[in-house]
């Protein structure tokens, strides 16, 4: 029946659980693709030789291990990101349908374009604040 559908929008408490746990699923998933990924590690020898001769040369799979944290970020922060968006629509406009995902995807992409390709650093603290924000909220609240 209609009532006995689960609805994610009913407090804030659920929009950051499913922020964290999309977060979370994200990194996995940017872990596993940082395992097999063809690119370079950011600022290794063979990424800084790539760049400076222009050259594509792709990484072995399984070969730059350094890169799984690097690809986890990522992928964990686009997701969480996109979820964010789309639960605080829910939430807005208390209804749960296409057009808050579609919001959440339109607020994923200005997200990477702006601190993913130009302020990484300020990006990778934002992010460890957010995760130590949600786990504070997470404990404090009943």
């Amino acid at each position: 029946t209609m009532g006995d559908e689960y609805v994610a929008y009913k407090t804030p408490k659920t929009i950051v659980a499913e922020t964290v746990y999309h977060f979370i699923q994200g990194g996995i998933y940017g872990a596993a693709f940082g395992l097999v990924t063809p690119f370079h590690p950011p600022g290794s020898k063979a990424a800084l030789e790539e760049a400076a001769t222009g050259v594509f040369k792709p990484a072995a799979p399984f070969s730059s291990i350094i890169s799984v944290p690097h690809n986890a970020l990522i992928f964990g922060s686009l997701l969480g990101v996109q979820r964010l968006g789309c639960k605080t629509a829910e939430y807005v406009r208390s209804r749960q349908d296409i057009w808050n995902d579609v919001f959440g995807y339109g607020i994923a992409y200005p997200y990477y374009q702006f601190f993913l390709v130009k302020h990484v650093t300020n990006h990778n603290r934002i992010v460890g604040g957010g995760v130590i924000l949600a786990a504070v909220y997470a404990s404090l609240i009943e």
